[in-house]
């Protein structure tokens, strides 16, 4: 057993606890856990948090005696069965800030940060639910969250303190840019500039309780997590997609708020917005919800906003979703049957009428496209 190993803190997410760990002992990372532990393998150039190594589990369990089931609940497969069902092993997962390792750097933030939780810990640490993408306000502080140093813009990799020959660990490391030394809990927070504060109430109670793995919220929608965060991923990457500008200015205007029709990147994963734009796009669909189905119908019709421009399979989609796009957005025309057509030329033959795309199209209800294939097939088959 080492001689100081402090507890995981509430919703501790496993790197912020490793790094406490080595630096509570006096030692710099490598030293620690290849010198001392003993564990050879990679651990900082990958994300240790989506899945840890049993063997590094195991080696942790053994010299500070917690649980290897508890030290796996530390990290972002404690998700697994609330957002979604498995957490992959590569690419980019749903709901997970992806950090982009390449070799031994970082192309994302990957970790948000809380400036007032920061100031506020006694003892500084990250928490488990800042890698998600669902929590881009402090659900505490309901302020954006951060990504960036507001003083040289480098990402909140707080375990390069204890990176690098001869560096001296910093007293509350885990609050200071491992770049330029600013105090992460000095950064400014900002409150969001939301006009309809019953969505943004709504919004709280979804990142304050996610984890309950049911949501009895919005008329009839799915009550467990899984499906229920898939038709939300599912319409914020809609509103954000190629195919949602018309809902933006609908919805922009509706709401009486700018939802990142200039900001926002269409087309871009929804993890990879800034936390800004994930939070406009969530609280925008939180708006939508509160009168679920009725407010999105509408906006729909206004949008000229189709069941096909949902998904490509709408099958796909979450059953409480899918039932709205089959019931108020299918634009489709009606099929129509071989038998529908003999029997209306038929109709139209006893009564002396002309057999034609214009006389089929009324007759029928049919579209021009389809009374043209309709009074086609007649002719090959009239016989």
């Amino acid at each position: 057993m080492l001689p100081i190993h402090p507890q995981p803190q509430h919703d501790e997410i496993l790197s912020s606890w490793m790094v406490r760990l080595a630096f509570s002992n006096g030692f710099p990372l490598h030293t620690f856990y290849a010198c001392l532990l003993g564990y050879r393998g990679a651990i900082w150039n990958r994300d240790v948090d989506r899945h840890p190594p049993l063997t590094l589990l195991e080696i942790l369990s053994r010299h500070t005696g917690q649980s290897t089931d508890n030290l796996k609940a530390l990290s972002l497969a404690a998700y697994e069965g609330v957002l979604f069902e498995n957490l992959t092993h590569l690419g980019n997962g749903a709901w997970i800030l992806p950090v982009g390792v390449f070799h031994r750097t970082r192309r994302r933030a990957g970790l948000q940060f809380c400036p007032r939780c920061l100031l506020s810990d006694s003892i500084p640490y990250y928490r488990k639910s800042w890698r998600l993408a669902l929590y881009a306000m402090c659900e505490r502080h309901l302020c954006v969250m951060q990504e960036h140093c507001p003083n040289c813009k480098a990402t909140a990799a707080f375990y390069r303190h204890g990176i690098g020959r001869g560096k001296e660990i910093p007293p509350f490391a885990l609050r200071l840019c491992h770049k330029c030394g600013f105090d992460l809990s000095q950064a400014p927070s900002f409150i969001p500039d939301w006009p309809d504060i019953r969505s943004l109430r709504n919004f709280k109670k979804i990142i304050g309780r996610f984890e309950v793995g049911h949501w009895p919220y919005g008329l009839n929608t799915s009550i467990f997590g899984i499906p229920y965060f898939q038709g939300i991923r599912t319409l914020v990457s809609v509103i954000n997609g190629r195919n949602g500008l018309r809902l933006r200015q609908s919805l922009s205007r509706a709401i009486g708020a700018d939802i990142g029709i200039n900001r926002s990147r269409p087309g871009l994963d929804f993890e990879c917005l800034t936390s800004e734009e994930r939070l406009n796009l969530l609280l925008t669909v939180t708006w939508l919800m509160e009168d679920w189905p009725s407010r999105f119908v509408t906006i729909c019709a206004e949008s000229n906003f189709s069941r096909s421009r949902l998904a490509e399979e709408v099958s796909a989609l979450p059953f409480w979703l899918s039932r709205v796009a089959d019931e108020f957005l299918d634009n489709r025309s009606l099929q129509t049957t071989n038998q529908e057509i003999i029997s209306a030329a038929t109709y139209l033959t006893s009564s002396h009428q002309e057999i034609s795309p214009q006389v089929l199209s009324g007759l029928m209800g049919l579209s021009r496209d389809s009374a043209k294939a309709a009074y086609k097939w007649w002719k090959m088959n009239r016989s």
